[in-house]
């Protein structure tokens, strides 16, 4: 065993074991609606009618998590260790990719640095706990920066295209604000230089995408009149702007619509009664582009702040202080990778591409609404330019350490 597959190992042990200990103090629990809907989803996936949420949409919630859940329920039931088991292992696959993204942008270094950011990072500990979609965003849109990170260089781009498109389309299944990312595919065989490759790279980034989400659309084609990768978009663009919109989530009983919003929906059904929140969203869009502005504007702002405890947390002292810890890695790779970003024209094309899909991830949340957990499929991301900038620091340090000696 390598001295890299030593420590890579350890930080893989390390990264488990909190998530074990995340899973310890904070029991798993199903009274949220989200956690919930997913659940379900996965037990009736295989059922005639398809998969439906505790309301019994058919398509509100991204199915991409459920869809992976859903063989294992089928083998060993469904219950809370099969989802958290499921957790785990996405979670590994996470740290695994982010060594490699991170050894793709900067060497063996910044590849064990960012696998030891993934692994220690408190809010991903956190979300291996709960049933959240997010387990299945962040080694989904890893994977996909590691092929469109190697398209720069490889002698495969067809391959690497390939690989990317299954990772893009997997992702939107997993969760449409990944849906600006795909831009830095064609953006990596710009930079790649072979003018005449890229045709038939996108041809077959498209293709594998398409091959992924067509099954699924397909499906809802059926069950709903029109194929839809989601029928929560139009409700998250209507939570986002209306006159009551703050930037963070506001419940639709708490919007212009109130109690109004249930008998549209028990009325219309599930896709006539969200396209038509959508026709509401665009309408108020319109006229005030101004406000509109502003509170895009904020929303950026605010998906980048961190999420201090306050009084709706539940589970004890030690999520808490997790908590807390949370704040303190949000800041300490914020100020690490901004180091990183100063240095904008000395960094390698890799990185450049890294935070073109950061900023690509971030912009599509300026349309709808935040939340703390949103940002987290980007924080790996943010961990490989961190360590972009922490690494040539402790290198710097070494040789005076044994100078010194």
């Amino acid at each position: 065993m390598t001295r890299r597959h030593f420590l890579l190992l350890t930080i893989l042990l390390a990264g488990l074991l909190l998530r074990l200990a995340a899973m310890a103090v904070q029991p798993f629990d199903l009274s949220d609606a989200d956690a919930h809907s997913y659940a379900l989803m996965a037990a009736t996936a295989f059922e005639a009618g398809g998969m439906r949420d505790i309301w019994g949409n058919h398509a509100f919630y991204s199915p991409g998590y459920p869809l992976a859940l859903a063989p294992l329920f089928a083998l060993f039931g469904a219950n809370a260790g099969v989802v958290l088991g499921a957790n785990l292992v996405l979670a590994a696959a996470a740290i695994l990719l982010a060594e490699l993204l991170g050894r793709r942008v900067g060497g063996e270094g910044v590849g064990l640095v960012t696998a030891a950011f993934t692994a220690l990072l408190a809010p991903a500990a956190l979300a291996t706990a709960l049933a959240a979609r997010e387990n299945l965003s962040v080694p989904l849109l890893l994977g996909f920066a590691i092929a469109c990170v190697a398209l720069l260089e490889t002698r495969r781009p067809r391959l690497w295209s390939i690989g990317a498109g299954l990772a893009y389309g997997a992702g939107l299944l997993a969760g449409a604000s990944v849906i600006l990312t795909g831009a830095a595919l064609p953006l990596a065989l710009w930079w790649r230089g072979e003018r005449r490759a890229m045709l038939p790279a996108l041809a077959l980034f498209a293709g594998a995408t398409g091959a992924v989400l067509l099954p699924w659309l397909w499906h809802t084609q059926d069950v709903l009149g029109r194929p839809v990768l989601t029928t929560n978009a139009p409700f998250n663009l209507y939570v986002g702007n209306n006159p009551n919109a703050t930037g963070r989530f506001v419940s639709m009983r708490d919007s212009p619509l109130g109690a109004e919003w249930k008998r549209m929906h028990a009325r219309l059904g599930e896709l006539a009664s969200t396209d038509e929140l959508g026709r509401l969203a665009r309408a108020h869009i319109a006229a005030h582009p101004g406000q509109t502005a502003a509170l895009s504007a904020t929303k950026l702002l605010l998906f980048w702040l961190p999420d201090p405890p306050g009084a709706g947390d539940r589970h004890g002292a030690l999520v808490t202080l997790l908590r807390w810890g949370e704040i303190a890695q949000h800041l300490l790779l914020l100020a690490l990778a901004g180091a990183t970003l100063v240095r904008w024209r000395g960094l390698g094309r890799g990185a450049r591409l890294v935070a073109a899909i950061i900023a690509l991830f971030w912009a599509v949340h300026a349309a709808a609404y935040v939340m703390p957990r949103y940002r987290l499929p980007a924080m790996p991301l943010v961990g490989a330019l961190a360590a972009l900038g922490l690494v040539p620091l402790l290198e710097r340090r070494a040789p005076r350490r044994e100078v010194l000696a």
